[in-house]
């Protein structure tokens, strides 16, 4: 069983070439869509997280507060729709 978890979604659309930050007081994971927009982050520590999406080409970055994530399992995130 691990203890770690992670967070998973997908960015759309791919046209805004989104980086996704993921955070909490102590770390930081990054992770950059598919073509497809998905995108998953592992290796986290349970607790709380934000989600930040840094967009380009005229889209609205977006920040999601107090994620959280368990130990074991992927938070799933649904489609984060961009707009500009």
């Amino acid at each position: 069983l691990s203890n770690t978890g992670g967070i998973k979604g997908s960015v759309l659309p791919s046209a805004a070439q989104a980086v996704i930050s993921v955070y909490d007081a102590t770390d930081t994971a990054y992770a950059i869509p598919g073509r497809n927009g998905m995108f998953m982050v592992r290796g986290l520590e349970e607790g709380s997280y934000t989600v930040f999406v840094n967009a380009s080409g005229g889209y609205q970055d977006t920040t999601l507060t107090d994620v959280e994530v368990t130990a074991g399992k992927q938070t799933d995130m649904g489609v984060l729709r961009l707009h500009n």
